[in-house]
């Protein structure tokens, strides 16, 4: 954030960062000169008549933009955190023409380290269409570049930012690069080959069930007579989990190239007097303990002075995999119906994650239920899955509207699918049950039938102490998420 010092003869002295300068220029009405450049900073003079344009410009044009003239972005913001083993990847920005009259984006001349595709014609009122980006860092290290995209609706541009680190590059990261000069590219595909054993005998298992997982790719496969699954893959981390009957499931990660192309599982016998049928399943919900039952409450009144206020921040996964008939549709079916049940004393917020984390609803109470049902509704699928930012991102809203004695709770809703988090579980584990003991729970609702995962997003809603419902058909739906939320908030009465 710029600094600002006290006024100098009807002037202000700013200190800037270089992308920060270079949106002020773009923003136009703010008259300054560049005083010097000190470090990684610019110092510049604005004039008075045009500080009230420069805070403004602070609240507007530093942070993502989603409107700019009209034009719709879906954001303006792409974070790619720690990256191990770069590779570049194509960032899809869907963008909204609001106004009455076609625009056009206008090409630019950008860094080598951009790659961009417009679309080919203008975006007529009401329409929608995608710009792409590639970046392809050169050197590791963070880095925090702008670019500027420019349309006939104003004279100035939207700035899009990306931020990250790059740890370090994949061996394959040159062959691997996808270019818009070249149609034909493909990513390098190798024999991926997957043996899984027993731990004890090392003897190979037959018809073992094996899922894998990686952003939106989603497999299962089951071992042939020599234990082994073997695939045609592309470069990347994936997540695997595996199960046979009479032996303990397992879930890990593991990155494969062209030179690093075979995996081993094993997989350690359950004690026999432990039938197969007694071991842990991920579709075992966790559902808070009921209120004793001869508490006079009257069912049907969801009342203050017998239940306690709510403050829900749904964290809902909106990446591709949520994009099926048992997924996003019957997530939307039990927030509605939640919805409907709540009280002016309820605070409902809506924050989504996929490539990015975005507040959909800021913090409303429950009674503008049309407000928040028309955010659930337009609510769509699509990009890759990152939790880590999402989830601490929900924490920060249920602290700041904490209901001392009421209920205090993160509910993710999700098919059980998290990228990069399989190596900071209890970091995040940890996170969890820090805040439990400060009164906020953790809780989560999944939906699919894929395995991978969930068993994750059960540990983390233990972790919480809150409850974890497994969502399958429309009729549960309806009922399952309302239900639970009651049986949380019954008051104890003497």
């Amino acid at each position: 954030m710029p600094s600002v010092s006290t006024s100098i003869c009807r002037c202000k002295v700013i200190k800037l960062k270089w992308n920060q300068l270079v949106q002020i220029y773009f923003f136009g009405q703010i008259e300054f000169s560049i005083v010097y450049y000190c470090g990684e900073n610019f110092v510049i003079f604005v004039t008075m008549k045009s500080v009230l344009y420069f805070f403004l410009f602070l609240t507007t044009s530093l942070l993502a933009q989603t409107n700019h003239h009209g034009l719709l972005f879906s954001t303006t913001a792409v974070n790619f955190h720690k990256v191990e083993n770069w590779i570049s990847r194509i960032d899809s920005i869907e963008i909204t023409n609001t106004t009455s009259a076609k625009v056009f984006l206008l090409k630019q001349h950008y860094p080598r380290e951009f790659e961009i595709r417009f679309p080919a014609d203008g975006i007529a009122p009401g329409e929608r269409k995608f710009i792409e980006i590639i970046y392809n860092p050169i050197n590791t290290g963070k880095f925090n570049v702008s670019i500027p995209v420019f349309h006939t609706a104003s004279s100035n541009a939207v700035m899009i930012n990306y931020t990250g680190e790059v740890v370090s590059f994949d061996a394959f990261a040159n062959a691997a690069c996808p270019s818009f000069s070249n149609p034909n590219y493909k990513r390098p595909e190798f024999d991926l080959e997957i043996l899984v054993i027993d731990s004890l005998s090392g003897k190979p298992l037959s018809s073992s069930l094996l899922e894998m997982h990686k952003g939106e790719f989603y497999a299962i496969y089951k071992t042939n007579s020599k234990g082994e699954v073997i695939i045609k893959s592309t470069i990347g981390s994936f997540y695997f989990y595996t199960e046979h009957e009479g032996y303990k499931s397992k879930e890990l990660q593991d990155y494969f190239n062209p030179n690093r192309r075979k995996i081993t599982i094993t997989l350690v016998p359950l004690p026999k007097q432990i039938s197969p049928q007694q071991k842990d399943t991920i579709v075992t919900e966790i559902i808070p303990e009921k209120i004793a039952e001869n508490i006079p409450v009257d069912p049907t009144v969801y009342s203050v002075e017998n239940y306690k206020e709510n403050n829900i921040v749904f964290l809902i996964d909106v990446s591709k995999s949520m994009d099926g008939p048992d997924r996003l549709p019957l997530l939307k079916t039990s927030m509605i119906e939640l919805t409907r049940l709540m009280r002016k004393e309820d605070k409902i917020t809506i924050i989504t994650y996929s490539d990015n984390v975005k507040v959909q609803l800021k913090t409303t109470s429950g009674a503008d239920p049309e407000k928040i049902i028309a955010v659930i509704q337009s609510l769509k699928a699509g990009g890759s899955t990152a939790g880590d930012e999402a989830i601490r991102e929900a924490y920060s809203f249920v602290q700041k509207n904490f209901i001392k004695g009421g209920v205090n709770q993160i509910i993710i809703a999700t098919d059980g699918g998290f990228d990069g988090l399989g190596k900071t579980e209890n970091e995040m584990k940890d996170l969890i049950r820090k805040k439990t003991k400060k009164n906020i729970q953790f809780s989560a609702l999944t939906f699919g039938q894929n395995k991978s995962g969930k068993t994750f997003i059960v540990r983390l809603a233990e972790a919480g102490q809150g409850f974890y419902l497994f969502i399958q058909n429309e009729e549960e739906a309806k009922v399952k998420l309302k239900e639970v939320i009651k049986s949380q908030g019954l008051r104890k009465r003497l």
